[in-house]
């Protein structure tokens, strides 16, 4: 037992002498007691096993007093939470919401560029090239600014509309030719686009104003409109010879504009206008002469308010742009609300010196305003409204851009640009 080469044991002196003194009935007695513990032992986790396997009652309490277990050491508060998993990002999402303008050519071409593109000018100037003007196809038809996630009405001259995201419409730089529509809709080879209408929502209260060139109009509600895709849809019935040219937004408090081209304008409420199906033709809104046609429609947003009623920065004013260039701002209080299907009034006479003038665009303004001037040959103007002279509705206007009229060049479109801070969404 002391023998160092012994690993195993390699006890000292003092504890052999210890197992030595011991006598062999104490040994003895010590095993005997650990096995009787032992079989003790057994025999009761034998019962208990025995009883779990007979009896259900046992077993459930033994998992009432294990969960009660479980319930003492691990009964925290839960420090995490099940939320509801968000749906996938669509391409809207990760497109900021940025102010645009739309660019649609004569040729079927269309384009979006940044706002910040135009700065502000002054009135009487030239402009910049918002396109090239080497040949026909490329003068300007239509020309608006809106939002990039903005749903674009697309309605044709045959009365057809389209439906398309603001952002899907290709990005162009200022002299790009743009893209061919016929790549970004099905529009047809005899047919082409006459209106482009930015909707930002929906809403249960508002229509959708139709007018042809010939003076009939519609309105439909503009829920009607909201599940139109790139297919396209009938939204009007139209006569042999007769155009789609323009659509608005309009509520029932709302006033209707009529401008036409022999320079007369009509006013009356929309609320006397019933709504018709996608597919009606709809009522007669002015009476034309023989040779005239309608050149603009707009709505007015406050029935029956005059400018006198409101402060001189939001007053309203009716815009009117000839196409050789000469404008003047009219207060609205000067076109009285008449019965519809009347002949008008005069809304601006043309200047003497000017032969086959007409007017291009009738708009509804204020002072703080900006529009933006585009002629057939893509120049473009922008410039403040306050800068252009407000003139009774007899007189013939201002100057407010030179137009190269000896070449054959004339304003085709005037858009509104509004006030808009640039953010995310």
């Amino acid at each position: 037992l002391m023998d160092e080469a012994n690993e195993a044991l390699g006890l000292s002196r003092e504890q052999a002498d210890a197992v030595l003194r011991l006598q062999l009935g104490q040994l003895t007695r010590l095993n005997k007691g650990k096995l009787e513990e032992e079989k003790v032992t057994l025999e009761s986790s034998q019962k208990e096993l025995n009883t779990l396997m007979t009896k259900d009652e046992a077993v459930l309490d033994v998992m009432h007093d294990e969960f009660e277990d479980f319930k003492k050491k691990f009964g925290t508060d839960r420090k995490t939470q099940i939320e509801v998993e968000e749906e996938d990002l669509s391409e809207m999402d990760l497109i900021r919401n940025s102010r645009s303008v739309i660019v649609v050519t004569r040729g079927g071409y269309i384009k979006r560029m940044p706002l910040k593109t135009f700065e502000s000018q002054g009135r009487g100037t030239r402009g910049k090239k918002g396109t090239s003007d080497q040949s026909e196809e490329n003068e300007v038809a239509h020309c608006f600014t809106c939002n990039d996630h903005d749903s674009l009405l697309m309605v044709t001259r045959k009365g057809i509309a389209f439906g398309l995201r603001a952002f899907q419409v290709p990005t162009g730089g200022r002299t790009a030719k743009g893209t061919p529509i016929p790549s970004v809709l099905p529009v047809t080879s005899d047919d082409t686009v006459t209106t482009i209408l930015p909707v930002s929502f929906f809403s249960n209260d508002e229509y959708i104003l139709l007018a042809t060139k010939h003076g009939w109009i519609k309105k439909t509600p503009l829920k009607a409109f909201e599940n139109l895709s790139s297919r396209g849809k009938t939204i009007a019935t139209l006569d042999d010879g007769d155009s789609l040219n323009w659509a608005h937004k309009c509520t029932d408090s709302d006033d209707i504009l009529i401008g036409t081209t022999e320079g007369k304008a009509g006013r009356f409420e929309a609320a006397k206008l019933r709504p018709t199906g996608r597919t009606s033709r709809g009522v007669r809104a002015m009476r034309l002469r023989d040779g005239d046609t309608v050149a603009d429609m707009n709505v007015l947003n406050t029935r029956g308010s005059g400018s006198a009623q409101k402060s001189k920065s939001d007053a309203e004013y009716v815009l009117a742009v000839t196409s050789q260039g000469y404008g003047k701002r009219v207060p609205t209080s000067e076109f009285r609300t008449t019965g519809r299907g009347g002949r008008g009034v005069i809304a601006i006479k043309f200047k003497g010196n000017t032969d086959n003038d007409s007017v291009s665009c009738l708009r509804v303004v204020r002072e703080e305003d900006e529009i933006l001037l585009i002629t057939s040959k893509g120049i473009m103007v922008r410039q403040n409204v306050k800068d252009i002279s407000s003139q009774s509705r007899s007189a013939t206007g201002v100057l407010v851009q030179k137009v190269d009229v000896e070449n054959g060049d004339y304003i085709s479109s005037v858009s509104i640009v509004p006030k808009y801070e640039e953010r995310d969404e």
